[in-house]
């Protein structure tokens, strides 16, 4: 007969296994939504930005600890279904021959359309006004979610969210990784649906095949207005029950006809200027050419890849000629989707949040460190606030930036003179 000590013993080798697997879910999954957004911002996902206002950094505090939080709850109840399979209460068996490949896929996918429903319902029943404070509160004081808000949860709300599957275990005998595939993709979608970009196609239209999918969008607007949209994965029963967002199909056609929109290059924002990813790059030997280029040196006005904005570069105010800065002179947009002008809004220093973006340095203290390549400075970055290192290289009437997040993510940019800009599409017209 098994004793306390033998309990004990195995919650010590089991329980720490199933925590990393659940916090470990959790952080991979929420982490690699928050670097593809980071990686491909300025190309796609900053027009599909759902939200004008952005998540405080105490807002990232309090999302990754209620979460990590939720992923010991979360650990715990695993550990409890482990225990009660080895006791035979629950029929969870790890090869395909008792049930092939078939079952595996069916009993999958039912579970997924059953957490859906026990979701909506569950769900709408936390925002009755004698259960919200205890079991939901916290996870709407994210009015403006982000990717680490999946897991956000009260400890009583996690509970409920997770009683599912071992009440759906008890009923339905599944196989392991039917229960490993579930949890990923629930994550998966959890995380999407706080992500505060739109992931949707580019058409926007709710389309037969897909239609009853549910969006980031969908979500983000359940934090936005509590008495709509509670559905998880999919929109059948915010349809059927009438709590759809009236607004919610606009609001995708609108959001991804941003992005559209933006990848027109004369409609692209000050993101490119910006440069948010200049980073060290090699030395690398310079032609013939592109000594005499040097000479003419970088001074002047450049038009950002897109036009999206005009940077003039010139030596640095109350320096000598040794130091090279670049300031935004001019603004494709110069006003935001609102209709107020740009502003510094991201800086780190407050009382600098209100000044213009027309007339900012993003390229300060540039030297010469090779005939036709600058460094050793700093690049600014409005959109987050940051500054990083970076070099220029110029080469063949051009300025060639090249980019890297994190050292392995690179980006290469280039910047024109705005008369070499107008000679290219007048000869488009001939």
């Amino acid at each position: 007969m098994a004793t306390w000590s033998d309990f004990w013993a195995e919650a010590a080798s089991v329980f720490p296994i199933v925590l990393s697997l659940e916090a470990g879910r959790y952080v991979v999954t929420a982490g690699a939504i928050s670097l593809l957004i980071a990686v491909f911002w300025g190309g796609w996902f900053k027009a599909r930005k759902l939200q004008t206002r952005s998540a405080a950094v105490r807002d990232y505090r309090r999302e990754i600890l209620t979460s990590l939080r939720t992923s010991l709850v979360f650990a715990t109840i695993g550990f409890g279904m482990y225990l009660a399979s080895k006791a035979g209460w629950l029929t969870i068996f790890e090869t395909f021959e008792e049930r092939g490949p078939v079952y595996f896929v069916i009993t999958l996918v039912a579970m997924i359309v059953a957490h859906d429903a026990y979701f909506y319902w569950t769900h709408r029943a936390l925002h009755h006004p004698r259960l919200f404070r205890t079991f939901h509160a916290t996870h709407h004081r994210s009015r403006t979610p982000t990717p680490w808000a999946a897991y956000a949860f009260d400890v009583p709300e996690a509970v409920v969210m997770l009683a599912f599957v071992p009440i759906w275990a008890a009923i339905v005998p599944m196989h392991d990784l039917a229960l490993f595939a579930f949890m990923s993709w629930q994550i998966v979608r959890n995380v999407m649906g706080h992500a505060g970009v739109e992931f949707s196609p580019a058409s926007g239209k709710r389309s037969r095949m897909f239609g009853w999918l549910n969006t980031t969008t969908h979500h983000d607007l359940h934090h936005q207005d509590s008495r709509v949209n509670f559905g998880l994965y999919f929109s059948w029963w915010d349809r059927l029950m009438g709590t759809e967002h009236p607004e919610y199909q606009a609001r995708v056609a609108e959001i991804v006809g941003r992005s559209k929109v933006c990848r027109n290059p004369t409609a692209r924002s000050v993101k490119i200027a910006a440069l948010a990813f200049i980073v060290v790059t090699g030395a690398i030997a310079m032609p013939e050419k592109a000594w005499a280029q040097a000479e003419r040196g970088i001074n002047g006005r450049w038009a950002t890849h897109g036009f999206g904005s005009i940077v003039e570069i010139a030596p640095c105010t109350g320096d000598d000629e040794a130091t090279l800065c670049g300031r935004i002179v001019w603004l494709w947009e110069p006003t935001d989707s609102e209709g107020r002008p740009r502003t510094d809004h991201e800086n780190p220093d407050a009382s600098l949040r209100t000044r213009s973006l027309v007339g900012v340095d993003i390229i300060r203290d540039l030297r010469q460190t090779a005939p036709g390549e600058w460094g050793d400075g700093a690049v600014y970055n409005p959109d987050d606030g940051r500054t990083y290192s970076g070099r220029i290289r110029l080469l063949d009437g051009a300025l060639a930036l090249r980019g890297c997040a994190l050292k392995f993510i690179c980006q290469t940019q280039t910047w024109r003179r705005p008369e070499d800009v107008f000679a290219a599409v007048r000869e488009l017209d001939q």
